[in-house]
C-alpha cells in the first residue's frame, strides 16, 4: 500500500462494520491500482513489440497509429495516478471511479490491433501478439485487486477479439485456440473474483484488529489515567495527614527529651505510647509516598560497589530491637570477605528492610535469617528466611501488588497498609534485581535476591570513618527556621532549643531577612515549602541573595511527585512531614557537615 494510502485513518466509531470493511477493501484496491499505475511505462514495451510484428505482416499505416493512441491512454493513466497519490489521502477515494475507466479506455485502445493481426498470412503474428497482450492482460488481472469491473473493461474486449479471430481462421487449430482463449479468459475472471473475495476477508480481519487494537489503547490509557489518579490521590492524602501529625511529632520528641529527664514512670510510659503511635502512622504514610515516587519514576538508581555483606548488617542493626520485642531472632550469615555487588546501597537497604520488617510482622516464633553468597553464575544472592507460616502458592504472585495482605481480614494498622512487597517488587526492577520467592506452608518463607556483580574496592582510608563519625558528635547549630504554622513553628523552636542549639523562627521571607540584618548568623535554614503568600523555595532565593552559600533543607507535606526533582535542585535535603525531633537535628547536623551523598563519594577511596 502506498504512504499516501495508509495514513487516511478508518473511523472506527460512528460507522457499521461493513462499512468499514468496504472502505478498506476500497483503499487497498486503490493503493494497488496507483503502485500498478507507476510500471505502465514499462508495459508500454510490450505494445511497441505488438506494433512491430504487425507492421513486419505488412500492414503499414495502422500500428504506429495504435501505438500512439495507446501511448496516450498510458499517459493520461500514468500522470492520472502521480495526480492521485499527491491529493489530501482523505479524498483520494474520489478518484478512484477515474481509474476504473482508465482500465476501460487500456481495454478499447489495446483491442484494436488485434483485426489487423489477423488478416497477416501465417500463425506467427496471430501467436506473438496474443501471447504479448495475452501476458499484458494476467498482469492487469492482478494490478485490478479483485475488482472484477476493472478486469471485464480490460480484458474482455481483447479476449473476445482474439477468440473470434482464430474461430474466423477455423480448423482444428483455430478452434482450439479460440476455445483456449475463453477458457483463460474465464480462469482469469474467476482468479479476479476469488482474489476479492480473499481481499475483503482480509481487510475484515485488518478491521478486526484495528477495533481490537483501539480497545486495548483505550483500556491502557484508563489504567494509565487510573494510576496517575491514584499516584495524585497517594500525594494528596499523604500531605493532608501529614500536617497534624508534624506539629505532634515534634512534640513527642521534645515529651521523650522531658520524660527521660522526670523521675515519673508515668510520663515516661505516656511518651512511649505516643511515640510508638506516631511511628506507626509514619510508617504508613511513607509506604504511600514511597509508592507515589517509584510510580512516577523520580528516584534514580546511583550504582556502585557495595559490600552487600556489610548492608545485610546494616538492617540487622537496624532491626534488631524490633525483632527482640517480638521474641524473634535476627541473625546474618555472610563471609567475613566483602561480597561485591552493584547497587543503589540506600535502595537496597529499603529493599532488604521491608522484606525483614515483613517477616517480623508475621513471624510468631522462631526468627529471620539474612544471608549472603556468590552464586554460580557470578552475582550475588541474598535470601531473606523467616520461620512464619509460610505463603500459599495460589498467594504468591498477588503478595506483590499494592494494599494485598495474608491473614490480614481486620486491616489491622499494626501490619502495615499491604505496601511493603509492592515497594519491593518497584525499588528490585529500578536496581535490575531478579527476585525469587520460595515458601512452603507452616514452613517459612525465603525470599532470594539475584544482585549484579561489581569489580571489588579497595579498603576505606581510616580517615573516611573519622569524617562520618562527626555528624553525631552533639555539634550545636545555628539555625533559621520559616513555617507560617505557629503551632508547628513553636514545636520545632522549642526542641532544638532543648538540645541547646540558637534558634530564630519566623513565618515569612521578610521575617526571615529581617532577622539577618539583626545579625543573626545561622549555619543552616528549615524552610517549610507551603507558605501563605509565597512558596519556601521563593523564601530561599531571597535568603541567599545575603547568605548564598547558606544551606536549606525543605521541610514539607507535599508528596506531588513532580515536586521531587523541582526540591532537588534548591535544597540540599528535603523532609517530608510527619517527622520527629531527633530526625530533624540529624539532617540538620548532615547538612552542615557534608555528609550528604556527594560527601560520602569524596571521602571514598579513588
Amino acid at each position: 500500500m502506498t504512504d499516501a494510502a495508509a495514513s487516511a485513518p478508518v473511523p472506527l466509531t460512528g460507522t457499521s462494520r461493513e462499512a468499514r470493511v468496504e472502505r478498506r477493501v476500497l483503499e487497498r484496491r486503490l493503493a494497488l491500482i496507483l503502485q500498478y499505475s507507476r510500471r505502465l511505462p514499462l508495459n508500454y514495451l510490450g505494445y511497441i513489440l505488438v506494433a512491430v510484428i504487425v507492421h513486419r505482416q505488412g500492414v503499414q499505416f495502422w500500428p504506429w497509429v495504435w501505438l500512439a493512441l495507446t501511448g496516450a491512454v498510458m499517459v493520461y493513466r500514468w500522470r492520472l495516478g502521480l495526480a492521485v497519490e499527491q491529493t489530501d489521502p482523505e479524498t483520494q477515494l474520489q478518484y478512484l471511479p477515474r481509474l476504473l475507466r482508465g482500465f476501460d479506455f487500456n481495454g478499447v485502445s489495446t483491442a484494436a490491433i488485434v483485426p489487423f493481426v489477423f488478416y497477416a498470412p501465417g500463425n506467427f503474428a496471430p501467436l506473438a501478439v496474443a501471447a504479448v497482450l495475452m501476458a499484458g492482460c494476467t498482469i492487469g488481472a492482478a494490478s485490478v485487486a479483485g475488482s472484477q469491473r476493472a478486469f471485464v473493461g480490460f480484458c474482455t474486449l481483447t479476449f473476445c477479439f482474439l477468440a473470434a479471430g482464430w474461430a474466423w481462421r477455423g480448423g482444428a487449430v483455430g478452434y482450439m485456440f479460440a476455445a483456449g482463449i475463453g477458457l483463460v479468459y474465464f480462469m482469469l475472471l474467476a482468479t479476479v473474483k476469488d482474489q476479492g473475495q480473499m481481499l475483503h476477508k482480509l481487510m475484515s480481519v485488518v478491521d478486526d484488529n484495528a477495533v481490537l487494537s483501539e480497545v486495548v489503547r483505550q483500556e491502557r490509557d484508563r489504567a494509565t489515567a487510573a494510576s496517575e489518579a491514584k499516584t495524585r490521590f497517594f500525594a494528596a492524602a499523604s500531605h493532608d495527614l501529614r500536617q497534624p501529625l508534624h506539629a505532634l511529632s515534634i512534640n513527642a520528641t521534645t515529651l521523650d527529651i522531658l520524660a527521660r529527664r522526670s523521675p515519673d514512670p508515668l510520663l515516661k510510659e505516656v511518651s512511649r505510647g505516643i511515640g510508638s503511635a506516631l511511628r506507626q502512622s509514619s510508617g504508613l504514610l511513607d509506604g504511600l509516598l514511597d509508592i507515589s515516587r517509584l510510580d512516577a519514576h523520580t528516584i534514580e538508581a546511583k550504582f556502585s560497589p557495595h559490600d552487600i555483606g556489610a548492608v545485610l548488617r546494616a538492617s540487622r542493626d537496624e532491626y534488631a530491637a524490633l525483632a527482640g520485642q517480638q521474641g524473634l531472632f535476627l541473625k546474618v550469615v555472610a563471609p567475613e570477605t566483602p561480597l561485591w555487588g552493584l547497587t543503589d546501597a540506600d535502595q537496597l537497604i529499603r529493599i532488604v528492610g521491608n522484606l525483614v520488617n515483613n517477616a517480623i510482622k508475621f513471624t510468631a516464633r522462631g526468627g529471620v535469617t539474612l544471608s549472603a553468597e556468590a552464586g554460580a553464575d557470578g552475582r550475588v544472592l541474598v535470601r531473606v528466611s523467616d520461620t512464619g507460616p509460610g505463603i500459599p502458592e495460589q498467594e504468591r504472585e498477588r503478595v506483590f501488588e499494592e494494599f494485598y495482605q495474608i491473614g490480614n481480614p481486620s486491616r489491622d494498622r499494626s501490619q502495615g497498609l499491604g505496601l511493603g512487597l509492592a515497594i519491593v517488587r518497584r525499588t528490585a526492577e529500578l536496581l535490575k534485581i531478579e527476585i525469587g520467592l520460595e515458601s512452603e506452608s507452616g514452613q517459612g518463607t525465603t525470599f532470594t535476591l539475584h544482585i549484579p556483580p561489581a569489580v571489588p574496592l579497595d579498603v576505606r582510608r581510616p580517615e573516611a570513618a573519622n569524617v562520618v563519625a562527626r555528624s553525631f558528635d552533639g555539634t550545636r547549630l545555628a539555625v533559621l527556621l520559616v513555617d507560617d504554622e505557629a503551632e508547628v513553628l513553636s514545636a520545632m523552636c522549642t526542641y532544638l532549643h532543648e538540645l541547646g542549639w540558637s534558634v530564630r523562627g519566623v513565618a515569612t521571607g521578610n521575617q526571615a531577612e529581617h532577622a539577618l540584618a539583626e545579625g543573626f548568623k545561622p549555619d543552616v535554614m528549615a524552610v517549610d515549602y507551603r507558605l501563605r503568600e509565597e512558596t519556601g523555595l521563593e523564601v530561599i532565593e531571597r535568603i541567599r541573595r545575603h547568605r548564598p552559600e547558606l544551606p536549606a533543607v525543605i521541610v514539607t507535606g507535599e508528596t506531588a511527585p513532580t515536586r521531587f526533582r523541582e526540591f532537588s535542585t534548591v535544597a540540599a535535603r528535603v523532609l517530608h512531614k510527619p517527622l520527629d525531633g531527633d530526625r530533624l537535628a540529624r539532617t540538620l547536623q548532615e547538612v552542615v557537615l557534608a555528609l550528604d551523598e556527594d560527601m560520602r563519594q569524596a571521602v571514598a577511596p579513588k
